[in-house]
């Protein structure tokens, strides 16, 4: 009888361990465990309490003559010794969502003359204008005479990136060679 109950125990412990570990319903299976038996649910974050389970992608697309944009495509960072490249994007592209969060935050006060402002102010910020230029120097469509770039997450988990920004057209100039910023 006693290994009976030794063996619901564990096998309690162990559903507990796993639901808490789900990206999902995690959060939720934590919040319900009683604060005595929490130390006991291992918090399996390697490397930082949330750790990064999502890729951030810089992404761009075309704007082509006709008025209509072109598919989405990713941004390939260019290979350079021990991935600095890809690592310079990646920050980049933190950077770029952390303004747009202040900004976003202290947005809230503000009326339609304040929010060109900070629009304005965003389009020349050092992480908008390397993130476009990165965005020019990859190839384009023959036809295209502008673009936008977009910054998503992606996951091998989800089959859609998710975009969490997209900056304005830009105007692409005719005749660029590839790898030339606009």
């Amino acid at each position: 009888m006693g290994s009976v109950i030794v063996a619901v125990l564990l096998a309690a412990w162990l559903a507990v361990t796993v639901l808490a570990a789900l990206p999902r319903i995690g959060g939720g299976v934590r919040g319900r465990v009683p604060a005595w038996f929490s130390p006991l649910v291992p918090s399996w974050a390697f490397f930082a309490p949330r750790p990064a389970t999502r890729d951030q992608v810089l992404m761009y697309r075309d704007f082509l003559a006709n008025g209509a944009f072109g598919p989405l495509r990713e941004v390939w960072p260019g290979g350079g010794p021990g991935g600095r490249a890809g690592k310079a994007v990646s920050d980049t592209v933190g950077h770029l969502l952390e303004t747009v969060g202040k900004s976003r935050r202290a947005g809230r006060a503000g009326g339609p003359e304040e929010a060109r402002l900070r629009d304005a102010r965003l389009m020349i910020s050092t992480p908008y204008l390397l993130l476009l230029g990165r965005a020019c120097a990859a190839p384009h469509d023959a036809a295209a005479v502008g673009l936008q770039f977009a910054v998503a997450f992606a996951s091998l988990r989800e089959e859609e990136p998710e975009v969490v920004f997209v900056s304005a057209v830009h105007r692409l100039e005719t005749g660029v060679p590839e790898g030339v910023p606009c």
